[in-house]
């Protein structure tokens, strides 16, 4: 059966006037008057699909476009061109039904109103979002327990601590029946336990209901444990749009070599590129078919000792990624 695209963008753009702003008081009354601005790009025409229940990880540095792009998503910014269809719905619009089937979820925002317990505000959401009992119940009890949170739900809010605080967000995210949940950062400032409990909580809904997840998160284990698509951006571009393991399969042919320098050590012997130098270690990214041959080089010219060998993890991909980027 083809799933159905719920998330359409097509050159989608948000520009900003940023005001530059010069030392000295002359210079500061002169701006007054006749202001210097700089048209700044957020996000730069970039294109890409949803489909229903997927689970798509958008990730990229500070300032690479990833809020900009989901406040756009969700029709609390408008566009500066191109366009963004979401559910059918032009999120710009605010339609009552749009905002009914999406949740977001931000792990350093809060939504619940601290002097009330979690079960009150739930049903204050149902109300709002006319949920029929059954299917609030359902959910309600299902995912608490999911989350173990269920003795938890008549705790005024502010007196949670902030992982079970974090897991009633997820809950009132997921009570008023969602198609997409959009999550920026939830797991920020999370124990393991926590943040454990919310990936396998993200991972259920999003195979036994199909609730479509976008998800941004710095944190790679969130990424690599619940998504199997990736978007990644870098200065306001679109340079990644594939599967996970696509991306991991692009670097597949290299592995990291570490070691400790000998007193010999001499930088401009290495053929291979520097990955990283910390005090006394470094490490080198070298071909796979390399390996053996390059640490024996190493240790006939006396550069190091207690050489390591490491396949790269996702964070060491992405950052290949930019590198690769910035050469072009």
């Amino acid at each position: 059966m083809k799933k159905q695209q719920i998330i359409q963008v097509q050159d989608l753009t948000k520009r900003y006037l940023i005001n530059l702003h010069e030392n000295g008081i002359s210079q500061r009354i002169k701006n007054l008057f006749c202001p210097k601005v700089k048209d700044h790009i957020a996000v730069n025409s970039i294109n890409f699909t949803v489909f229903e229940g997927e689970s798509v990880g958008f990730i990229g540095q500070n300032g690479a476009g990833k809020t900009t792009t989901i406040k756009m998503l969700t029709g609390t910014l408008y566009p500066s061109s191109g366009y963004c269809n979401v559910l059918g719905f032009n999120p710009a619009d605010q339609d009552n039904d749009f905002k009914r089937s999406i949740a977001v979820v931000m792990g350093n925002k809060s939504q619940i109103f601290p002097n009330l317990t979690p079960r009150d505000y739930l049903n204050l959401l149902k109300v709002i979002y006319e949920v029929s009992d059954s299917a609030f119940n359902k959910t309600l009890t299902q995912v608490s327990q999911m989350l173990n949170i269920e003795d938890k739900l008549d705790i005024q809010t502010r007196k949670l601590s902030l992982g079970e605080r974090m897991k009633m967000e997820f809950l009132a995210g997921v009570v008023t029946q969602p198609k997409i949940l959009f999550l920026d950062e939830p797991t920020i400032g999370l124990d393991i336990i926590s943040k454990r409990d919310i990936r396998n909580f993200l991972i259920d809904i999003n195979k036994r209901e199909s609730i479509t997840i976008f998800l941004t998160s710095h944190d790679m284990e969130d990424i690599v444990t619940v998504c199997d698509r990736l978007l990644i951006m870098d200065k306001g571009d679109l340079i990644w749009n594939g599967s996970t393991q696509e991306l991991i399969n692009k670097f597949k042919g290299v592995k990291y070599i570490s070691f400790i320098k000998e007193e010999a050590f001499d930088k401009e012997k290495l053929i291979y590129d520097i990955v990283k130098e910390i005090d006394t270690t470094i490490t080198i990214k070298v071909p796979n078919n390399k390996v053996e041959s390059e640490i024996t080089k190493l240790s006939k010219e006396t550069q190091g000792t207690n050489y390591k060998i490491s396949a790269l993890k996702i964070e060491d991909i992405i950052i290949e990624l930019f590198k690769e980027r910035n050469i072009q």
